[in-house]
């Protein structure tokens, strides 16, 4: 949070935290009278938390979010705590005397646990581990073949840089709109900060940026994921959380007539889950809202893979979108 503040403060008129822990960074547009547009990305992230500490000092932890339990055992983890991280292991029973029936099973979280390297819970504590610090992946982004990258948290970074990029071309090139950019708290575990993001604030469009599951990999049927890595940013006709929620078809036909004017490769399809977009639009009277997602592969793991031209269309879509943007938007369904 302190990040994000520090890197829009620069390029924007006011910029202020709530006491629920969102970021608003507001910079005002040359006619007030267009529309004020909200660009929003979510700042927290998958991961897990301390929930116990046996006498021999290793970890039990629970997740936060909908983190994947198959890609946890062997992993190196951060457990952030005060004084800084401290970095662990999710151990796993030794090959040579796992039994032939246990050897393919993943273990239930409740039997994992995180090594630091302690043999006491007193070692432990000493570290500066509490019960209820977070825990992250502590894994470095990968360069893969062809514009690829490989990355834990891609989910919601490159929403965040998203705000910073616009943040730094709107400073220089002034949009009509007045343009709110929003970091949002615990997206993943409910969309809770967006809830009240918008509350208080003039907005007339909401867009939130985030990231969408993609198929296209050899373990998903493609009747169920229709987005493709490499094929652009993704347009949300609508969300697949608890139910079904659909975007602003306005906003929708607006997004895809400036992706069509400028050539800009794009998808348009569902998103499975629920982004802040959901909650957005239920901010006051109803703010009309859409998400533009990057797609990606082998969602809420360690290794999210995303292509680099998406993610810049991605930025350009909005930069253009909302350059397009003039004083006489309609935004009434009828």
């Amino acid at each position: 949070m302190v990040a994000l503040k520090e890197e829009l403060k620069p390029f924007v008129d006011q910029i202020y935290d709530t006491t629920r822990g969102n970021i608003i960074g507001i910079k005002k547009g040359t006619n007030s009278n267009a529309p004020k547009i909200a660009i929003v990305a979510h700042m927290d992230q998958i991961g897990l938390t301390v929930f116990n500490i046996d006498q021999t000092g290793f970890i039990r932890f629970k997740k936060i979010g909908g983190i994947v339990s198959k890609a946890l055992q062997g992993q190196q983890v951060r457990i952030l705590t005060e004084n800084g991280p401290v970095f662990g292991v999710i151990g796993l029973k030794p090959g040579h005397v796992t039994p032939a029936a246990e050897a393919n099973i993943i273990p239930p979280v409740e039997e994992m646990y995180i090594d630091v390297g302690a043999r006491s819970r007193e070692e432990t504590h000493k570290l500066g581990i509490s019960i209820g610090f977070p825990i992250s992946y502590n894994m470095k982004p990968l360069e893969l073949s062809y514009g690829h990258i490989a990355t834990p948290s891609l989910d919601d970074v490159c929403g965040l840089v998203t705000l910073i990029i616009l943040a730094r071309e709107f400073h220089k090139n002034h949009p009509l709109s007045t343009i709110y950019y929003v970091g949002t708290v615990e997206e993943e575990i409910g969309l809770r900060g967006a809830e009240v993001a918008l509350n208080g604030l003039e907005v007339d469009i909401a867009l939130a940026i985030d990231t969408t599951t993609a198929g296209f990999q050899p373990d998903v049927n493609m009747r169920e994921l229709i987005y493709e890595v490499g094929k652009g940013p993704a347009i949300n006709i609508a969300e697949l959380g608890t139910g079904i929620r659909f975007s602003s078809q306005l906003l929708v036909k607006w997004l895809r007539t400036v992706a069509e004017k400028y050539k800009i490769p794009h998808q348009v399809a569902y998103q499975h889950g629920g982004t802040d977009a959901m909650a957005l639009m239920q901010t006051g009277s109803g703010i009309p809202s859409c998400s533009i997602a990057l797609p990606r592969n082998y969602s809420h793991s360690p290794i999210e893979t995303f292509q680099l031209k998406d993610f810049e269309n991605l930025i350009l879509l909005i930069e253009k979108a909302i350059i397009d943007v003039k004083e006489d938007f309609n935004l009434h369904r009828i």
